[in-house]
């Protein structure tokens, strides 16, 4: 007797189960028609996956889904692929597998389809049969436990994700032997559920904003529409002075057009008073005592079949009415009911000499499900095709955080072998030799994770080489700490604001925290963008510092913009009535001592040397001379004309005995105004005129630039002019002007 082997019938069990399940797809019910609005006694027809390829019916054909709707019979041809692998063995079980997959594709395709085409209402859903539902339900589910199985295949054929499965399980067996805890959420696991999330979070946003738009565009056209109707049938009875011909031939016409039309109305309606009560609409007011309206005088549908209680309106009724019209109310939304109509009502009158006489009311009449079935219809089609992509997300999400993931978790394994074996080494527990260092760079991508895994291969390489020169001492008691300092060629940008602290008068401290980050956010993001970096924050200044050849050009590049981000800041302050501020900013460049500078217990890694201190009282110089951003002779041999500068003193500072040229930037060259260079040439005249102790031609100069360009500099000028012309400077002046403050 043979062996009973359960694999094999295991998988003769899946193709005979697969066979049934994907016939009784093909025959059981795939959906429903839609329902008739208009005729309730109308009944909808089960569409069938073997026959919905051909249906004509103008409710349901769409010609562009219509050779998609042929692919159905896939599902008979998948039937026979597997019933023929009971008797054929050689059959591929990926073929089947895929045909399998496709089907149920297919099949949740052509179901969705027919949903987005024949929903029409909210009734559809509750009477199609329970069937449908459960049908649908079982391909979803078995389509999903289908992709899930795919997945696992793939992943368990691969055998660098086996080797990583049992790496893992060893790390957790020995967490629970060490009794701590290891229980994170997989880089895996963060991926999908971020590309999952942020889906959601955008089909819900498109969901809310398509929905939210069309729901109002619908409404204001069919709300529109309706309106019209029923000033229309007002107009037509004030034109006819209530003549039946005339009346009856309009209300005709209507029927004729409702059959034809996508929204149709129930039915229109003019319903008059009995009274000959004189009331005008341009006297009638709350105090107004309104006729009977209690005569059904015409209507487009069928008088037997009308409710009584709508063929007469109540005087609280009128009034309503009333009140809609005088407030505009009746242009806006409809009158809905609780029995699932909606109605445009407008007053019927007739001109006389005293007025608009009122005689009656008409209303239009729709049923809610017709007149909201376009907007029914989107909604069903957006939760659907949102469902869809939703769904699709989730498949390829995880397909996508495997292909992210998995190199870097290879990866990973690979390293921690690597690691393991230097843990073994430093514990004393294995050989000091170079053979006991391995590293397996089983990374097979072509991007930035296969570079790293070079990388981490040449050091293991570097310390595998070294190894058999350091002892074990050495290896177990390496110092790790970093305490050298170097020599390095930087340029130096400062930065403050002025009139901060009078800012901040008045203000919250958070208020005052979050005012001065957004400041230096502004400065941050432009020095990183210009390639530089920062130092450090003290207070509401800030010191960062450029590197490489082009640092001096960086550095005055970013100064103009962050200028540029100031002034607009300025513009948005002055807008709002709130108080704005303004930058000083010093630039300089030269040598430094770069490295760790502290205690033993808090170190610091920065700057330090003649170039940070100058270039921090280059800023504070702007206070004195009114300046936006001040240079040193350094910074501006190293532009080489690219910006626009003047020259702007020859100063001491304070602490220093040789004295420095200092400029100002004004503008990128490309970017330059000729407005800055007139700038440029009458103040350099005029410095140069009053290095030469010519008082009255370089005050002159200075005092046209002042007066044509508001130049504060020129303006300290003046003022130092005229102090000189009081007490003159020395014989053996230099120009050099003298800075008492920081």
């Amino acid at each position: 007797m043979a062996k009973f082997n359960k694999k094999v019938f295991f998988y003769y069990f899946c193709r005979i189960f697969s066979a049934l399940a994907i016939a009784a797809l093909f025959v059981l019910p795939l959906g429903m028609t839609q329902i008739n609005l208009t005729d309730s006694e109308s009944i909808s027809r089960l569409l069938f996956p073997y026959s919905v390829a051909f249906i004509r019916d103008s409710d349901f054909y769409a010609p562009v889904l219509q050779g998609f709707f042929y692919s159905i019979y896939f599902l008979p041809v998948t039937f026979v692929l597997l019933v023929t692998s009971v008797f054929v063995k050689k059959i591929p079980h990926k073929l089947l597998y895929a045909f399998v997959l496709g089907s149920l594709t297919i099949y949740l395709f052509c179901g969705i389809s027919c949903l987005i085409i024949c929903a029409n209402t909210s009734v559809w859903f509750a009477k199609l049969p329970i069937l449908v539902y459960c049908t649908f339900g079982f391909a979803l589910l078995s389509h999903l436990t289908l992709s899930i199985l795919g997945i696992i295949n793939v992943r368990l054929n691969n055998p660098q994700y086996t080797e990583y499965k049992l790496l893992r399980q060893d790390e957790i067996k020995k967490s629970r032997e060490k009794k701590v805890n290891d229980k994170k959420t997989s880089l895996k696991t963060k991926l999908t559920l971020i590309i999952i999330g942020t889906i959601i979070i955008i089909l819900f946003s498109f969901m809310v904003l398509i929905l939210r738009r069309y729901q109002n565009l619908i409404t204001e056209t069919l709300t529109e529409a309706g309106r019209t109707t029923a000033e229309q049938t007002a107009a037509i009875y004030e034109t006819a002075e209530g003549k039946y011909e005339k009346i009856l031939y309009f209300f005709n016409q209507q029927k004729k057009s409702n059959e034809y039309a996508d929204t149709p109305f129930e039915r229109i309606d003019i319903i008059i008073s009995s009274e000959n009560a004189q009331v005008f609409l341009e006297t009638l007011n709350d105090e107004t005592k309104l006729p009977p309206f209690d005569v059904f005088a015409y209507t487009t549908g069928s008088p037997s079949k009308i409710p009584a209680e709508e063929k007469t309106l109540s005087t609280e009724q009128a009034l309503d009415y009333i009140k809609r019209y005088q407030t505009g109310a009746y242009r806006k939304t409809p009158i809905y009911n609780s029995n699932g109509t909606c109605k445009f009502v407008y007053p019927v009158t007739l001109s006389r000499k005293a007025g608009s006489k009122l005689v009656g009311f008409s209303i239009v009449t729709y049923q809610e499900a017709v007149l909201m079935k376009p907007f029914f219809q989107t909604k069903v089609a957006v939760f659907a095709l949102s469902a869809v992509f939703f769904y699709l997300t989730v498949i390829l999400s995880i397909f996508l955080s495997d292909y992210i993931a998995n190199p870097l978790l290879y990866l990973r394994s690979n390293v921690r072998k690597t690691s393991n074996s230097l843990s073994t080494l430093l514990s004393g527990r294995g050989k000091i030799a170079s053979d006991t260092i391995q590293f397996e760079d089983t990374i097979h991508t072509r991007d930035e994770i296969k570079d790293l895994s070079t990388e981490i291969g040449d050091m293991v390489s570097l310390i595998r080489g070294m190894v058999p020169y350091i002892s074990f001492s050495t290896l177990k008691n390496a110092d790790n700490d970093v305490k050298r300092s170097v020599n390095r060629e930087l340029c130096f940008l400062f930065t403050d604001i002025r009139g901060f602290t009078t800012l901040c008068e008045g203000r919250a401290p958070k208020e005052i925290v979050s005012l001065l980050n957004h400041y230096l956010d502004l400065e941050t993001e432009i020095i990183l963008k210009n390639g530089g970096d920062i130092d450090k924050f003290v207070g509401d200044e800030m010191m960062a510092f450029f590197a490489g050849p082009r640092k001096e050009y960086n550095a005055c590049k970013a100064a103009m913009e962050i200028r540029a981000a100031m002034k607009e800041q300025q513009e948005h302050s002055k807008e709002s009535g709130d108080d704005f501020i303004q930058m000083g900013i010093g630039i300089n460049t030269g040598n430094v001592t770069f490295g760790s500078v502290g205690s033993k217990t808090r170190m610091d890694f920065t700057s330090i040397g003649d170039t940070v201190n100058l270039a921090a009282r280059l800023e504070g110089a702007n206070k004195a001379y009114g300046s936006k951003a001040i240079i040193t002779e350094a910074v501006y041999d190293k532009l080489n004309e690219s910006f626009v500068c003047r020259e702007l003193d020859f100063i001491r500072v304070k602490g220093k005995t040789e004295p420095v040229r200092i400029y100002e930037i004004l503008q990128l060259k490309s970017k330059s105004a000729e407005k800055l260079t007139e700038i440029k040439t009458l103040f350099e005249f005029g410095l140069h005129f009053y290095r030469n102790k010519n008082w009255d031609k370089s005050e002159a100069y200075f005092t046209q630039c002042y007066k044509k360009y508001n130049d504060l500099p020129s303006k300290v000028f003046i003022e130092r002019i005229r102090h000189f012309k009081l007490d003159p400077p020395p014989a053996k002046w230099d120009g050099v002007f003298e800075m008492k403050v920081k």
